[in-house]
């Protein structure tokens, strides 16, 4: 439990302790006339006077700030935080106390953890779950060198650290089969169906190809004009995030599916598509357009993709999957010019159940669901994706020097392969749901793995 907000100032069980003997001590002397006793009881009481003046020019200055260098990192990665004294703290100069400093951070953050103070106290948290946490209050404690009084500053702030889905890679030979690469979106394009518009007709301009001239909206309108081609339905995408409460979710399977689904709307911005995530619901949680920084060395629309990328992670990252059937799942939200559709859900035995997955594919060509279910049946099995210094309880946060920069933008890629070691021993399998590809798996497999999962053979 986080204390309170608030400055609190008690004497230690120590300090209680000598305060007890000291009274006794002064009134055996006072009234059996030892003299021993009373040069005893001055003696505590010189204790406790030095331990009160130690705690009070301790606590001169004693105010402290904390801020966060990376507010949003992926899941099982580091995020560094700087806390530091704001002001000149006599503690720092002054050596008559002892100081740490107590973080009450959550447990997705990695519990509760100390750090020793002084002026600059720069430290690494990890990351272990998807979404947004509040990094809870940090508590200034501070005792005299004799340990007789036990000073507590308590600092509540708004500080909020989001842990992001983790974007994978995707072979080629996966985006192929799935219909992500440009070569398989050009063969599934089709001609304009319902709800598509075909050719728009603009004015003719100086250069246009004549053989590109709209005759018949000429002669409607009484003025040249172009053919103006839609763009081809085979470049809009959606992915279809099935996030219907389930009776015991997982929160492995979960991040899983939304980490699956962050890669492969990176995938096919890549390869030019427009996508849409949409949840069970159909309630849109994300969109991107084609991406402004692949054709050219364009370093506008490269810096416009990564705030692109980033706004839709940050949604991702607030995936709630607690959409109720009866609230309508998947009514009414098809989009006819769609050419790829790609359903990621939880396996509890019957997939996608009361999800009308057609209603998001539209025209699709392509199709493939993917249902994952935990990696491990027993979680006490799992590896511990705590950090180093919250692996023992009471152990001291890790601090950070000028040569730990190198491997934040790696922690990820470990996690992957702590994750990769607890792999199911049953590979993913391909079935029919429909006229959906059902590629059924687990949280520990790869996108590759699942999306060139072999058929399932016939029993």
């Amino acid at each position: 439990m986080s204390p309170r907000p608030g400055t609190m100032l008690r004497p230690t069980g120590r300090g209680v302790a000598v305060l007890g003997l000291c009274t006794v001590m002064w009134l055996l002397g006072d009234l059996a006339r030892v003299t021993p006793a009373r040069q005893l009881a001055a003696a505590l009481l010189l204790m406790l006077v030095l331990g009160a003046i130690g705690i009070m020019v301790s606590s001169v200055g004693l105010r402290a700030r904390r801020y966060l260098v990376d507010d949003a990192v992926p899941v099982g990665s580091t995020a560094r935080v700087m806390l530091e004294l704001t002001g000149p703290a006599w503690i720092t100069v002054v050596p008559l106390g002892r100081g740490i400093v107590r973080e009450h951070l959550p447990e997705p953050l990695g519990g509760q953890g100390d750090l020793p103070l002084a002026a600059r106290m720069p430290h690494v948290l990890h990351v272990g779950r998807r979404g947004g946490h509040g990094l809870g209050p940090y508590s200034l404690i501070v005792r005299d060198l004799l340990g007789l009084f036990h000073l507590r500053r308590t600092v509540a702030d708004d500080l909020r650290l989001i842990g992001l889905p983790v974007i994978g890679a995707i072979e080629p030979a996966a985006e192929r089969a799935t219909g992500i690469s440009r070569q398989s979106a050009r063969r599934a394009a089709g001609s304009p169906g319902i709800g598509e518009i075909g050719p728009l007709a603009r004015p003719y301009a100086s250069g246009d190809d004549i053989r590109r001239i709209n005759w018949r909206a000429s002669a409607r309108t009484g003025q040249l004009m172009t053919r103006e081609e839609e763009p081809a339905s085979a470049q809009s995408a959606v992915i279809v995030l099935d996030t219907s409460r389930r009776e015991n979710p997982s929160a492995e399977v979960e991040d899983a599916l939304v980490s699956h689904a962050a890669t492969v709307l990176e995938a096919l911005g890549l390869h030019g598509w427009e996508v849409r995530v949409v949840d069970a619901s159909g309630d849109e949680i994300t969109r991107t357009g084609r991406r402004r920084g692949l054709a050219g060395a364009s370093p506008l629309g490269r810096e416009a993709d990564t705030v692109e990328q980033r706004a839709s992670l940050l949604a991702l990252a607030d995936v709630d999957f607690d959409d109720d059937a009866p609230g309508g799942i998947g009514q009414d939200h098809a989009a006819g010019h769609t050419a790829l559709a790609i359903a990621l859900g939880p396996d509890d035995g019957d997939p996608f159940s009361g999800l009308e997955l057609d209603r998001f594919a539209g025209r699709a060509a392509h199709r493939t669901a993917i249902a994952l279910r935990p990696a491990l049946e027993d979680p006490r099995a799992a590896p511990d994706t705590r950090a180093p210094h919250r692996a023992r309880r009471g152990g001291p946060a890790r601090r950070i020097g000028p040569a730990d920069g190198e491997d934040f933008g790696h922690a990820h890629e470990q996690h992957a392969r702590r994750l990769a070691a607890v792999r199911d021993r049953h590979a993913p399998t391909r079935s029919r749901l429909g006229t959906w590809d059902l590629v059924r798996g687990t949280a520990a497999d790869t996108l590759t793995d699942l999306l060139t999962a072999p058929e399932e053979s016939p029993r």
